[in-house]
Parts: C-alpha cells; sequence; structure tokens
C-alpha cells in the first residue's frame, strides 16, 4: 500500500468516527427529549390521605386537634388546648350537626345543634356542666327559652302559643 492511500484511509475512518459520534450523540438527545417530553405530559399523583382518624400534635407530644369517625353516624373535630383537653368540638352525630364550646379543664359550657329534621337549639351550662339555659325553636318553627334552676329544675319557660304547638 502506498502512502497516498493511507493518507486517503486514515482521512475516511476520521470522517466516519466524526459521523458516528455525531450520531450518537443526536440519539441521545433524541431519547431524552422523548423521555423529557413524556415526564412533562404525566399528572401529579392525587394527594389523599385515608384514614379513621387522624391526630395533630404540638412541638412536645401533647395532642392539640383530632378529627375523628366514630362508627357510621359519628365524625368530630375536635381543638384541644395545652393540657390536651377539648375546647371546642364540630361535628355530627346521629344525623344532628353540633358545635360544642369547653371551659379550660373540658368541661361544657355551650352546645349549638341542628336536629335531623332541621330544628337547632342553643344550650348554656353551668360550671357543674348542667344545663341551666335553652333556647331552641320547635319543629313548627316556635321559638321556645328554657331556664332551669341550679339543681336542675324548671324556673321559667316560654308560654305555648295557640296554633304553633310544641
Amino acid at each position: 500500500m502506498t502512502e497516498a492511500m493511507d493518507l486517503t484511509l486514515a482521512r475516511r475512518v476520521e470522517r466516519l468516527e466524526r459521523a458516528q459520534r455525531r450520531w450518537r450523540r443526536l440519539a441521545t438527545l433524541s431519547v431524552l427529549g422523548i423521555v423529557a417530553v413524556a415526564l412533562m405530559g404525566q399528572k401529579p399523583a392525587p394527594r389523599i390521605v385515608e384514614a379513621e382518624r387522624f391526630v395533630l400534635r404540638d412541638a412536645a407530644g401533647r395532642v392539640r386537634a383530632e378529627l375523628v369517625v366514630d362508627g357510621e353516624q359519628s365524625v368530630a373535630l375536635r381543638f384541644k388546648d395545652a393540657d390536651s383537653m377539648p375546647r371546642l368540638s364540630v361535628g355530627t352525630e346521629n344525623g344532628a350537626a353540633v358545635v360544642v364550646l369547653n371551659e379550660q379543664g373540658g368541661r361544657v359550657r355551650a352546645g349549638l345543634v341542628t336536629l335531623p329534621h332541621g330544628a337547632p337549639a342553643l344550650t348554656f351550662y353551668d360550671s357543674n356542666g348542667k344545663n341551666r339555659a335553652e333556647l331552641a325553636l320547635t319543629r313548627e318553627g316556635a321559638p321556645a327559652l328554657t331556664i332551669t334552676d341550679r339543681d336542675g329544675f324548671l324556673a321559667w319557660k316560654t308560654p305555648e302559643q295557640p296554633g304553633l304547638g310544641r
């Protein structure tokens, strides 16, 4: 083989190697592009967390809130104080919507309820947890106010209104 043929052969090999590198880069970029397009087109997975009870704790590990499902008829969201005593509860129970306010120490002081048939009531409790006053509407829409003494006996009640019934 002559020197001229060797030089021509070397140039051809060099051109083929350059072409091969170009094709390899192009193929790599094409694959990366296809993968990027495929990943950009995907929706992020929905972030769903399922449980029967969620507990929220503060930095000291004390329970400060909880969302609870009790059986099939009751769901409650309870907010608690630094002593993990209930202070505010919102929920449903046996078809009624309920809001309960507690004093420090957890004793019930006020409650708001809407019964399944739609009649609302607001109840206030004394420091011993006894019902002392209740403002309500009957099923027929008549207002009713009931006040009891500290022993739980009726102290006063709105008079019955003819035609509205209770």
